[in-house]
């Protein structure tokens, strides 16, 4: 019997979907791994953000080659539709990765608050809190899935009418909490990168704030989550979203992690580098006018801008070196 239209469409679809972001995936995390090693004279680079970035890579990759694997077998062979054994684990093994990316996608966007907001603990309270909810109620939906899979003769009628709702109230806290974190992350580098163009506006123009601001808040993951939670609502039917979302769960980290490595990430050290450096030069300009020996001849009025030149070039190379 030949495979309708409405049931391998969307698979074929959602399958040139998942490749291409996995490709863009590759190169990032391709450049992520160039770069980073720069970086490793910073602790919290070389053994925290370097090793989630390949934690967070394997598991993509493992998800999207069973999938891949699936759905095409479904497409080929299962029609009418009927779920083997392997397929069913299958999707056992989907939500697992899912839901391991997604929590260390999420610790590594919570580290990025507590860096771009100056290290402040107050900060992450209700953020933990909030995600900590969350994954709870999607590690009980996990089980229940499994436990279906384990034993599908066993009715579990009341158990899938809980899982669904549990899985309705994670995709809205999660969602929830991902945006406030790319609102708190977006905010302050907005307000720190405004503050660093002001010393340096030279080097720095509007556009580089607002790729800054795209690139580091994680803003892909929120956007793919109201999305998702969007076409529940529709009348389209989305084969197996979580590959889509383990990607871009890991594609939101590792922009972080190419602007962190190329040293172009802002966080709240750069600010307080870069006001650092503006105290001592306008310190030292205010000095030299105090000076007895200030004149306005074009000789001290030289070496006073070849002063401010190396200063904001000294700026500009600071807030490279920082993280």
């Amino acid at each position: 019997m030949s495979v309708p239209t409405s049931y391998s469409l969307p698979r074929l679809i959602i399958v040139m979907v998942e490749c291409i972001l996995y490709g863009a995936y590759v190169v990032l995390f391709g450049l992520a791994m160039w770069t980073l090693p720069r970086k490793f004279n910073v602790s919290s680079v070389k053994k925290f953000f370097f090793p989630a970035i390949i934690a967070l890579f394997l598991l993509a990759t493992i998800n999207v080659a069973y999938d891949l694997v699936g759905e095409g077998y479904a497409i080929l062979y299962t029609w009418p539709v009927h779920q083997k054994t392997w397929m069913m684990a299958g999707q056992s093994i989907l939500e697992i990765t899912f839901a391991m990316s997604d929590i260390l996608g999420d610790i590594v966007l919570l580290y990025r608050v507590y860096a771009v907001w100056g290290f402040r603990k107050k900060i992450l309270v209700p953020l933990v809190l909030l995600l900590s909810i969350a994954k709870a109620f999607y590690i009980i939906t996990i089980v229940t899935l499994i436990r279906s899979t384990v034993e599908p003769d066993k009715p579990f009628n009341s158990l899938v009418k809980v899982s669904s709702t549990f899985t309705l109230v994670f995709g809205v806290i999660n969602a929830f909490t991902n945006v406030l974190m790319t609102l708190l992350i977006a905010g302050r580098v907005w307000w720190i990168s405004r503050m660093v163009e002001a010393e340096c506006t030279s080097l720095r123009r509007w556009y580089h704030r607002t790729i800054a601001v795209i690139t580091e808040s994680g803003v892909i993951y929120p956007l793919y989550i109201i999305l998702e939670a969007s076409l529940v609502f529709s009348p389209l039917w989305v084969p197996n979203p979580a590959t889509v979302a383990i990607i871009t769960a890991g594609l939101a980290p590792t922009l972080i992690a190419v602007r962190v490595g190329s040293g172009s990430a802002y966080d709240n050290q750069s600010l307080h580098t870069v006001m650092q450096h503006s105290n001592m030069r306008y310190s030292a300009h205010a000095e030299s006018r105090r000076s007895p020996d200030f004149v306005f001849n074009d000789a001290l009025v030289a070496s006073d801008n070849a002063f401010e030149n190396s200063s904001i070039e000294d700026i500009q190379e600071k807030v490279d070196s920082i993280v």
